[in-house]
């Protein structure tokens, strides 16, 4: 660990990053900076990259004293911030590509947060600096717009207002875990906000067309709060969760959210694509970039995944086809739901019969037998028993239905098959363990 560098309670090194330009612009950007590192119990690391042409060549060398004027002006502004913000300030002098320094230093340090101001300088199709600097590195990347919002969180006058833009991706988690780490430098008051489109949404969930192409059915909806809640970190605080139906994009939707709801900072997941994916399939982080009013946190996706925990599943979803392989999944899942949980007993027939009585009889039929199947069940069991007879392609109509029920966990039966048949027929069970957004439980019976 360097000297005057700060350590996190797991004992790694902890620091924020700030790139200053030593005007007098900048010295409010570097208050925040400063009184966040301060109330995160980090250090700062204040950055200059100078862009004398003889930088790159004198750095660290005996010549260095001919940037003695801007190294100067660099020690003045660290001292100013500890002197009025009690930060611990370490100063780095760099040359070359602003963005290229920035992201260097904060990878090296492995910080947690990289601080710039909003200039909007930089060429058109590269983006502006603070949008290259987003993209570009591997911690979060605070950029600040209306520093006294944020100053008077810091100095503890109110609450700092989030809106956290939310998807189910790994950026979105990362953006969602940095929201709930701001946590620890002052209270907050988050919004956590999936914006979707209805049309889109219905047909994930195999549900018949909204109503109105700007909003969502009740159990739309509430599957997708449902699925929000599920994936929140740990460490969230209380946060409120929300889910906007909008068409067009999702950037454009959160600036406005930003602008209405009189937020501080937005949040938003930074994935890790190529510029020209970006410029390409667009990006939401670089869009609330560019529209938002007020400080924006592009958070990169962690490392690795997280290695997501296991608990006792209290909904569980079985499907069956009425077969022996079916009854015996039923079994597995009424053995292993938690206590007071719910089991979904699926079945699904053929989109429709050659006539409407023919379907209506098909539909009977399915009811009957999915209700003799759990007839000998023990009525004193606390275990929910729920039945849902589907009409389309299996897996994905037990794909759907899992995610309108959010269910923890999936149980299929899976007959043995030779690597010729499952080949030609494929397998609802090879389905829907690819596509699945939890675990799959396939209960094996072997073919006679």
């Amino acid at each position: 660990m360097r000297p005057g560098q700060h350590t996190s309670p797991g004992g790694r090194a902890t620091s924020i990053v700030f790139g200053t330009t030593l005007t007098p612009n900048s010295q409010p950007l570097a208050d925040v900076a400063a009184l966040l590192a301060k109330r995160l119990r980090a250090s700062l690391r204040l950055v200059h990259v100078s862009e004398d042409p003889r930088a790159p060549i004198v750095l660290g060398t005996d010549e260095e004293h001919i940037l003695g004027r801007v190294r100067a002006e660099l020690d003045e502004e660290a001292e100013r911030l500890r002197t009025s913000m009690g930060a611990e300030v370490q100063v780095h002098l760099a040359a070359g590509s602003v963005v290229d320094a920035l992201t260097s230093v904060a990878r090296f340090e492995v910080a947690t947060a990289l601080v710039v101001g909003s200039s909007t300088g930089g060429r058109v199709f590269l983006g502006t600096t603070a949008e290259r600097t987003a993209r570009q590195s591997t911690v979060p990347t605070l950029t600040l717009r209306a520093p006294d919002r944020l100053l008077s969180w810091l100095r503890g006058e109110r609450p700092l207002r989030l809106l956290v833009g939310a998807d189910l991706g790994r950026a979105s988690q990362a953006a969602r875990a940095f929201a709930s780490a701001l946590g620890a430098a002052g209270p907050v008051e988050v919004d956590v906000v999936l914006v979707a489109s209805p049309a889109e949404v219905h047909e994930r969930l195999g549900l018949r067309p909204p109503e109105s192409e700007h909003r969502l059915s009740p159990e739309a909806e509430e599957s997708l709060v449902r699925e929000l809640q599920r994936t929140a970190p740990p460490s969230e605080p209380r946060a409120r969760h929300r889910v906007v139906a909008a068409r067009g994009s999702a950037d454009a939707n959160l600036a406005s959210l930003a602008d209405q709801g009189d937020f501080d900072l937005v949040v938003v997941g930074q994935r890790t694509s190529s510029l020209l994916e970006q410029l390409w399939y667009g990006s939401v982080a670089r869009g609330v970039l560019r529209a938002a009013p007020v400080s924006v946190a592009c958070v990169p996706p962690a490392g690795a995944a997280p290695r997501p925990a296991l608990r006792e599943p209290r909904t569980v979803l079985v499907a069956t086809d009425l077969s022996e392989a079916g009854e015996c999944a039923v079994a597995q899942a009424l053995s292993i739901v938690a206590e007071n949980g719910t089991v979904h007993l699926a079945h699904v027939i053929p989109p429709a019969g050659p006539t409407e009585a023919a379907a209506r009889r098909i539909r009977e039929q399915a009811w009957y037998a999915l209700s003799r199947l759990t007839a000998t069940r023990d009525v004193a069991s606390p275990v929910r028993l729920e039945r849902h007879v589907l009409e389309g392609a299996p897996a994905d109509q037990v794909l759907a239905l899992a995610d309108r029920i959010g269910a923890d966990l999936i149980v299929l039966g899976a007959r043995s098959r030779s690597v010729v048949a499952r080949a030609l027929l494929g397998s609802v069970a090879q389905a829907v363990s690819e596509k699945a957004k939890v675990p799959v439980l396939l209960v094996p019976v072997t073919a006679a």
